[in-house]
Order: C-alpha cells, then sequence, then structure tokens
C-alpha cells in the first residue's frame, strides 16, 4: 500500500478521450518556470504506473489528517495545485486549438469542488482562462473563501450549464471537479444533467479523483495513475 509519505509533491488526475496524466509536482514547476508548460504531451510522459483504489486513497486521507497534522485546507491546496500543474503538462497551452487557452472548470458541492475552485486559480496565474461552474456552494467560509479569491481574480462563473455543442465550440478542455473518490448514493440535481451534457461533449476532460460519471460506486474504466 503507498504511504502518504510516498505521495508528498506528488500531483495526480484522470483525463478521459486523451491518455491519463500525472507528473511529480516539483518536476512540473520547474518546467512551468523554464518553457511555460510547453513540454513533452500527455501520451509520452507515464513510465512507472501505479494503480489507487478508493480504499487506498482514503486510507492515505486518514493517514494526512491523523499522522502528518494536515488540515483540510492545506490539502485542498496542495490537492488544486497539483491538479493545474499536471493539466499543465498534460494540456499545454501551446497545444491547444482555441485562439484563448479556455478551459471549464465544473465544481461539485464538496472537497473535490474546493480542488477544483484552487485548481482554477492557479490555473490562471498559468496562463490558462478558466470559466467556472458550481452551481452548488456550501455554506462554509473555506469554500466562501476560495469563491471569493476567484472572484477577485476576475475568473467568471456560469449561472447553467451549457449544452455539449456550446461547450465544444468554447473550450479546450473541462475540469471535472464534481465527485471525488468518497462520493456515495444518488446523484442528484443539477449534477445528473451537467454528468448527461459531459457525456456528450468531445472536449477532452480531466478529472479530479476520478470521473464523476464513475462516483458512487459504479464500475470505472478509467485509472487514477501516480508517476513516482
Amino acid at each position: 500500500m503507498l504511504s502518504a509519505r510516498s505521495l508528498f509533491g506528488i500531483s495526480f488526475l484522470v483525463t478521459s478521450r486523451a491518455a491519463a496524466q500525472t507528473c511529480p509536482l516539483s518536476a512540473a514547476a520547474n518546467n512551468h518556470e523554464k518553457d511555460g508548460f510547453t513540454g513533452t504531451p500527455a501520451s509520452t510522459m507515464a513510465q512507472t504506473i501505479k494503480y489507487l483504489g478508493q480504499e487506498e486513497a482514503q486510507h492515505i486521507d486518514e493517514e494526512l489528517f491523523s499522522e502528518y497534522g494536515f488540515s483540510v485546507d492545506q490539502l485542498m491546496e496542495l490537492a488544486g495545485l497539483s491538479c493545474a500543474t499536471a493539466i499543465g503538462r498534460a494540456y499545454p497551452i501551446t497545444s491547444l486549438l482555441k485562439a484563448r487557452p479556455s478551459l471549464l472548470v465544473i465544481c461539485g458541492p464538496g472537497n473535490n469542488g474546493g480542488d477544483g475552485l484552487v485548481c482554477a486559480r492557479h490555473l490562471k496565474l498559468f496562463g490558462y482562462e478558466p470559466t467556472i461552474l458550481y452551481p452548488k456552494r456550501p455554506d462554509k467560509p473555506l469554500f466562501q473563501g476560495l469563491t471569493t479569491q476567484c472572484q477577485k481574480m476576475e475568473i467568471p462563473f456560469l449561472t447553467e450549464m451549457p449544452e455539449a455543442a456550446a461547450i465544444d465550440e468554447a473550450y479546450d478542455l473541462v475540469v471535472d471537479a464534481i465527485f471525488g473518490f468518497s462520493f456515495k448514493g444518488a446523484v442528484r440535481e443539477p449534477f445528473g444533467s451537467i454528468l448527461d451534457a459531459l457525456k456528450k461533449t468531445t472536449a477532452p476532460i480531466a478529472s479530479i479523483d476520478i470521473p464523476s460519471a464513475d462516483a458512487g460506486g459504479s464500475e470505472s474504466n478509467m485509472v487514477l495513475t501516480i508517476e513516482l
């Protein structure tokens, strides 16, 4: 079993309609400083791949909280930054087809959505143009603060989910930060309709933790990969 120690400094996300991509945070950050995320495409990056299941991911979360003394906001900041870094490596700005490097970040009501807000903030700093859909916002200071930070950075928020064709027209990439590996139960609206729209889009989708359409116990044909 992977320990929390082995995950320090490692970013992870799952991509669909493209090769699964992960990269060490420090290496990706160094590459960003050197060439603005214009490195090797995602399909050639992964060399050593490990597989992280739901129970193992939950165990690592518990270990980080109980043994290492991390707080929720610390882990959320690390996760969001790591995923933004991995996206920068998997989808460098120079590889995107739109005139502006436009990304749609869809955030769910829990911690995975918080990761998405942090990810969007860092993607903005990296030179991307994120837009956020955040339909169910928790009434908690942590999430309110993350929302305010994005608004202060002039990241636009949508009020409703675009149609699949509109997503394909407007965005190079969708970041799925709706449900994480701990999600259980039935999918409620508006997220059922959001997931239906995502199934119809042809734009690449980068999912934080796991694809949200596979959350809640259904079998996934995607894997969460880690390059060590």
